[in-house]
């Protein structure tokens, strides 16, 4: 079994965050084994980064409808502008990857909301940093679709680390692993809770 977190954005890769290596070594709960790097429209590592857990990549697109998480990649859409999601999911699904929607009914973010049912999605996100009942709506898509659910805090501060987190049945050593589990089923996400001692 492994635990982590599907989706964090670092200061060095994201104008959006202030998150740095140095926060997510003080800060990040000693249950979690390993964090997605998925930040906007940036898919391989800059330079090696010094975190004390497994580090993944992945990389979150934006499209007309709302925000896609991608895992399993080795490329991006050329134009990063207004593309349809189908758009996008298709090249996600051709290289072999997972196509995630990120926070579906978010009251913060750009999200899919009740469209969610109209696209070829692998799992659905259920997302740290919005409200219980908007999470909860995320988990019943999953179910009604019959997807996985992965769990991300979507942190951009050290204070939105330990919210949720994916819980994965089999060892997890690479992105490949990742993608075969989602593509099976063997996730979903779960809460860390009473773990972080700067409460939002």
């Amino acid at each position: 079994m492994k635990i982590i977190d599907m989706h964090v954005h670092l200061c060095n890769r994201s104008r959006c965050s202030n998150l740095s290596a140095e926060n997510i070594n003080e800060t990040l709960s000693k249950q979690i084994d390993g964090i997605c790097l998925t930040d906007h429209w940036i898919l391989n590592p800059k330079k090696k980064y010094s975190i004390n857990v497994n580090v993944f990549y992945g990389v979150e697109f934006d499209c007309v409808m709302g925000d896609i998480l991608a895992y399993g990649i080795s490329s991006i859409p050329l134009r990063k502008r207004n593309l349809p999601a189908n758009t996008i999911i298709d090249h996600i699904h051709k290289q072999g990857g997972i196509a995630v929607c990120a926070h579906p009914f978010s009251n913060r973010h750009d999200g899919f909301g009740k469209y969610v049912f109209d696209y070829d999605f692998d799992a659905i996100e259920v997302n740290g940093t919005i409200l219980e009942g908007l999470q909860l709506k995320a988990k019943k898509a999953a179910i009604e679709m019959d997807i996985p659910t992965i769990g991300g805090s979507d942190a951009h501060s050290y204070r939105q680390l330990n919210t949720f987190v994916t819980k994965f049945e089999e060892a997890i050593n690479s992105i490949d692993d990742i993608v075969k589990a989602v593509k099976n089923k063997e996730c979903k996400a779960i809460k860390i809770s009473g773990i972080n001692k700067y409460e939002r």
